[in-house]
């Protein structure tokens, strides 16, 4: 089923594309450098601080522990990311010489398999000498990246990784990581690749073997085995059973660097108490930021107003996205300005995103006057499935719609400026009744096979089946009564999904 669902490569990596992947290599290979410590990331400013407290009301009172360490994992991942020189050959430091080995930190080419599919997992592992781990795929039929950790046990190494990847022309998405972990032996890396056993760790259960584990000093030493037939019966091990216990004992004693340290809350768990609605993923968050935050907001919005794109149903600002990269696979991505960073912070704290696998590095600013609104559409495989939503000023009526089969049709609609496939007449199924300073989140089945929008009216009544009459009641509107609509800017925040390994 994972497999079917565009996670790995359908046959793994063809000839052809490892021969690819190889001259690529030559010309652009990841060089890494070591981390700085591994310090978390600086703290969010203090507009960031402000609304992750209030966010965290209730249930969610002990989201500061969520993503323990999830700085420093990223600054591993980004070093993975942006240290790329173009040669042919490249040195690794402190890693071997021809009758020795050293420490394993430092960089590595790397290839596993799982179930049978040969390069499930192909790029490069980077080891840092703090015991973090980053995995970056090679973006020829995969894209993704991972973050964990590693130890040794005398001449093995255990390695663990939760990975986020999928095929690279994949349009179903994952929405969560899997964790792995391989065991190989260190000595004799100098002579040649290394082989050893590749293990798929489900939530709450023993790792279990599902293929094999290759690494090497550079991806040209990974080759000849890439060019070898898979064929085989099923998973064998390769590693001494004995060797394999104590060296996953010495990752296992290297808790405290986990990726996510066991029994962290799930963002579902931290949100539950302001989930709405009978679809499944809607959660609404009143009062996310304080009055001087949404002037704040405001602020950024409108600081430039040569920002503002006038489209026929709105005005417009993209942020974090640029031209289609020169590969012609999918978008550049552009750094977000520092005062948007500060909801990037914000929202990767309460684990809505995560700050190294799938960070928050897309904000679409859209302004609505009244008698403007958006078009039912679905935002389709371009994103993570995922959205989070601040909204300033005006209130107003968010609303979601019955499946209809055709949510995943990409046309573009001019007329309305949003993917097209909406049949008109369509009644909402649940509508939000949205207030400026509050965040709206959606994914999974919402993000996926419910349009949503916004009437495009000066003013709309209150509908009986409000899923959120509290809220509404709160500033005096009950079914029926009339919400005249004043101006309205919302921030819109998303993962933009790489589509190849240029920018990393």
């Amino acid at each position: 089923h994972e497999m079917a669902g565009g996670i790995w490569p359908s046959g793994g990596l063809d000839p052809g594309a490892m021969a690819q992947l190889a001259l690529r290599s030559c010309r652009s290979i990841v060089a890494v450098r070591p981390l700085l410590g591994t310090a978390a990331a600086p703290s969010a400013a203090p507009a960031a601080a402000g609304f992750r407290s209030r966010a965290s009301a209730g249930s969610t009172q002990n989201s500061g522990h969520l993503r323990a360490g999830a700085g420093a994992l990223t600054a591993a991942l980004s070093t993975a990311v942006l240290r790329r020189r173009g040669r042919c050959r490249r040195e690794v430091a402190s890693f071997a010489t021809a009758t020795a080995v050293e420490a394993p930190a430092g960089e590595w080419a790397f290839r596993a398999s799982v179930l049978g599919c040969e390069g499930a997992l192909s790029g490069h592992v980077y080891l840092d000498p703090n015991g973090r781990a980053a995995y970056l795929a090679d973006g020829v039929q995969i894209v993704g990246r991972g973050v964990g950790h590693w130890a040794t046990n005398g001449e093995m190494v255990a390695l663990e990784l939760d990975v986020y990847q999928y095929a690279a022309a994949a349009a179903l998405i994952p929405e969560i990581p899997h964790r792995f972990r391989g065991v190989f032996e260190l000595s004799g890396v100098a002579r040649g690749p290394q082989q050893g056993d590749w293990f798929a760790c489900p939530d709450g259960e023993a790792p279990r073997l599902v293929g094999s584990l290759d690494v090497a000093k550079d991806t040209m030493e990974l080759l000849p085995l890439a060019m070898q037939s898979s064929a085989s019966t099923g998973p064998a091990p390769r590693v001494d059973a004995d060797q394999r216990s104590a060296a996953m004992a010495a990752l296992d004693a290297q808790h405290d660097l986990r990726a996510t340290p066991a029994g962290a809350p799930k963002w579902q768990e931290l949100l539950a108490p302001y989930k709405v609605g009978n679809i499944s993923e809607i959660y609404y968050i009143p009062n996310w930021i304080s009055k001087d935050e949404e002037a704040e907001f405001f602020q950024i919005a409108d600081g430039d107003m040569r920002a503002w794109e006038d489209m026929r149903t709105r005005s417009s600002q993209e942020w974090g996205a640029g031209d289609r990269c020169t590969c012609g696979r999918g978008l550049m991505r552009m750094p977000l300005p520092e005062s948007q960073q500060k909801l990037a912070d914000a929202l990767h704290q309460l684990g809505i995103f995560d700050s190294a696998l799938y960070p928050m590095n897309s904000v679409r600013i859209n302004g609505y006057r009244p008698g403007q609104g958006i078009f039912p559409h679905c935002d389709g495989p371009v994103y993570y499935p995922k959205v989070a939503i601040l909204s300033l000023g005006s209130p107003c009526l968010f609303s979601f719609y019955p499946r209809s089969g055709t949510e995943d049709c990409m046309k573009w609609d001019p007329a309305n400026d949003v993917p097209g496939g909406f049949e008109m007449g369509q009644q909402a199924l649940n509508t939000v009744f949205v207030e400026p300073r509050s965040l709206l989140v959606f994914s999974q089945d919402a993000f996926w096979h419910h349009r949503h929008g916004i009437d495009a009216a000066a003013a709309e009544s209150i509908p009986e089946n409000l899923v959120n009459l509290e809220q509404a009641a709160a500033w005096g509107y009950n079914p029926g009564d009339r919400l005249e609509r004043a101006r309205r800017v919302s921030f819109t925040m998303r993962h933009l999904l790489p589509r190849c390994a240029c920018q990393g």
